[in-house]
């Protein structure tokens, strides 16, 4: 059975930085398990295993701003009143903010500017690097849903309350 959305995909990955180092992996682990079509894996490893089957492995590189493209980042308007005093924000522009204490701070791009404020991108982690990866399909099967429960005010109902067509 060949991964098309819809369908539960079991996976074994490792992604790597240009160096050699790890980003991701899930050797020694068992695998990720997500159905396919419904955003739970970056879009770049999405387009790396459509098509293949339960078995089948592949090795590649994603260049960098293809793992998360840019137009499934979230997006963020700031408030001139927020900005420093004296900024001249351009677009193409990428700074830090840092949303509140404890929080880590958010990479962002610039994508648009106007009088009210700017209109930016939430970078991704991994958006800006290019990524090595190994990709291992161990499962391909269709999503098997549970029946629904019963209702709690269900009734029986008598054959004197059937009708027949």
């Amino acid at each position: 059975m060949k991964i098309t959305d819809g369908l539960v995909v079991s996976l074994h990955l490792e992604l790597t930085d240009p160096a050699g180092q790890i980003i991701e992996s899930t050797t020694g682990k068992d695998p990720i398990v997500f159905t396919f079509g419904s955003r739970n894996v970056l879009p770049g490893i999405a387009e790396a295993i459509v098509g293949m089957s339960a078995g089948e492995s592949k090795s590649g590189h994603i260049p960098a701003g293809a793992l998360v493209p840019q137009a499934s980042l979230p997006k963020r308007h700031i408030p001139r009143a927020e900005l420093p005093q004296g900024a001249a924000p351009q677009i193409g522009d990428r700074f830090q903010a840092k949303l509140s204490e404890g929080q880590p701070a958010l990479q962002l791009e610039i994508i648009a500017v106007d009088e009210r404020g700017l209109d930016t991108v939430v970078l991704h982690p991994l958006s800006l690097v290019e990524v090595k990866y190994s990709l291992t399909v161990v499962a391909v099967r269709k999503l098997n849903l549970p029946p629904p429960p019963p209702a709690d005010d269900a009734e029986e109902l008598t054959d004197a309350q059937l009708i027949e067509d």
